[in-house]
Parts: structure tokens; C-alpha cells; sequence
């Protein structure tokens, strides 16, 4: 039977496939039942992958119906990604760590890209599902984020003088060298990756920062 929206009870829940009632909610509990979606939901992927997660086994998983699930995500993309959306903000705990290690603004580019080599790596899936898929409002939140990171890098490093060009032009053309080197990873069995991740993140990471320092003036923007 195809997933759908379908009755539900005044608070958002129905009768289950055996027909036991549940409880009416109390007010505020809409959230409550957003978090155990999203709980279950992230069970399912981890458990057993992509596939798993569908509307109609997520609301069996809670016990609820599946049109309660569509009173807080329009689609199953939009459900998946806000679950991943938990890991990515790990992302931006590592930038910050790593842009408080040095005072070299060209030192924490590197770092900071390696950072985000070693993220995407860590949740290729998760990665992939936001990154790389189709886009959805999870997928620019992210974006935006992540070049907000860089971007703040490469303007510092601009300031001192050792990168010259337009900052967001830059910043382009550095963050599409470490998505592509995640993304052409994760699309591959693990067992077809570099045995040294640690070294495979750190070379990606001076090849991007090293080939930015090579351009000359005039080039990307300016």
C-alpha cells in the first residue's frame, strides 16, 4: 500500500494498523513526537541503511500513524536529512577547534580543510544523503555553514596578503576541491579507500590551500 496521508486523531496521532488507541497528547507534546521520529528515523539508517528509512516504517516504529509523521516533514528527503542534519553540526565544532589551534590564518585553512575532509569521511553517509543528493532546505543550511567557515579563513588570509583574488571566488573553488575529494570516497566501497585517511585528508588539504597560494593576481575575480 502505497505511504500517504490518510486520518489522525486531534493531536496528531492515530489508531495503529490493530486498531489500539493512543493517548491524547497534551499541549507541547508535538514536539516530543518530532524527537522520536527523528530517533526513530536515525535507528533505521544506522541499522540498516537508506533504504530502511520510509515514512510508513518510521511511524510503526513510534506507533503512530503515517500522516502524523507528515504533520512534520513534507517528504521522506526532508525527514532524512533533518537526521543527519544532528551529525553535520559536529562539522562546525571541529572548524571551530581547529581555527583555535593557530594564529596563522594560512595554518588554520589547512587545518580547517582537513577538518572537513575527515568529517565527510567519518558519516560518508550522512554526508552523501545532504552533500551530494537531491537539495532541500537541509542541504543549503549546510552549505552556507560550511563556507561561512572558509570563507572567514580565506579572508584573513587574503588580509595578510597570502592569498590574492576575490574571497568568495577563492573560497569556491577550495571548497570544490575537498567536497570532491570526500565525494569521490564515499562513492566507492570502503575497502577501495587510501589505507592512511589521516594522510589522504592532510595532502587534499595542502593541495587545495598551496594551489590557492599559487594563483596569481588577477585570476578569480581579480
Amino acid at each position: 500500500m502505497p505511504e500517504g496521508p490518510g486520518q489522525i486523531t486531534a493531536d496528531g496521532r492515530a489508531d495503529t494498523t490493530e486498531g489500539r488507541r493512543r493517548r491524547r497528547a497534551k499541549r507541547g507534546d508535538g514536539g516530543r513526537l518530532r524527537e522520536e521520529l527523528l530517533e526513530a528515523a536515525a535507528a533505521l539508517l544506522d541499522d540498516a541503511g537508506e533504504d530502511a528509512v520510509t515514512i510508513r516504517a518510521v511511524a510503526q516504529a513510534v506507533g503512530v500513524s503515517t500522516p502524523s509523521v507528515y504533520l512534520h516533514f513534507d517528504n521522506r528527503l526532508e525527514l532524512l536529512h533533518t537526521v543527519c542534519l544532528g551529525v553535520w553540526d559536529e562539522l562546525g565544532r571541529r572548524m571551530r577547534r581547529s581555527g583555535a589551534e593557530t594564529v596563522d590564518p594560512f595554518a588554520e585553512l589547512h587545518q580547517r580543510s582537513v577538518a572537513y575532509i575527515r568529517f565527510g569521511l567519518d558519516h560518508p553517509l550522512r554526508y552523501r544523503l545532504v552533500a551530494t543528493g537531491p537539495a532541500t532546505a537541509a542541504t543549503q543550511q549546510v552549505a552556507d555553514a560550511c563556507f561561512r567557515f572558509l570563507r572567514d579563513t580565506v579572508q584573513r588570509c587574503v588580509d595578510v596578503g597570502v592569498l590574492h583574488g576575490d574571497v568568495t571566488a577563492l573560497t569556491r573553488a577550495i571548497c570544490a576541491c575537498l567536497h570532491g575529494a570526500v565525494s569521490l570516497l564515499i562513492l566507492q566501497p570502503t575497502s577501495n579507500w587510501p589505507a592512511d585517511i589521516a594522510q589522504y585528508a592532510d595532502d587534499v588539504a595542502t593541495l587545495a590551500s598551496q594551489g590557492a597560494a599559487a594563483l596569481p593576481r588577477g585570476h578569480l575575480g581579480r
